[in-house]
């Protein structure tokens, strides 16, 4: 089994804005009518978010309302608390440390971390957007 720094205290998930680094995608959106039957037509809209989860999983929210109906719109819990007092860890830089700026780098070391775990076994995660379209023959 793989384990890429999957010891020690963890994030339970973070949630990536796609809006900065994609903004808009191009979605196919089917319709259905008793006249017309089945239609297809692509719809512009935001890029929406990536929720990274330690365990490997990965899921994409079109918006705020969805982050919030599965409960990922708030600050995510940490979990697996080993290490909590060593003021080199992670998890102790976020909480003993006592400037800003430390705390918000090992903040930010956390979330890196679960992308790392969440993307070890697959790869980068690509939405469909992000793919260069292949050329015809």
């Amino acid at each position: 089994m793989l384990h890429v720094g999957s010891q020690g205290a963890r994030l339970a998930y973070v949630v990536v804005d796609l809006h900065e680094s994609v903004g808009t995608v191009k979605r196919q959106v089917n319709t259905w009518t008793k006249k017309d039957g089945l239609k297809s037509k692509m719809v512009e809209e935001p890029a929406g978010y990536l929720v990274y989860f330690p365990r490997g999983h990965v899921i994409r929210c079109k918006d705020k309302e969805m982050l919030r109906h599965y409960g990922l719109d708030g600050q995510p819990p940490i979990v697996n608390l080993q290490g909590l007092n060593d003021p080199n860890s992670p998890i102790g830089r976020l909480l003993l440390s006592q400037d800003e700026g430390a705390r918000r780098g090992a903040m930010e070391t956390m979330e890196k971390q679960v992308i790392r775990l969440a993307t070890a076994k697959t790869g980068p995660v690509l939405m469909p957007e992000q793919l260069e379209p292949e050329e015809a023959a």
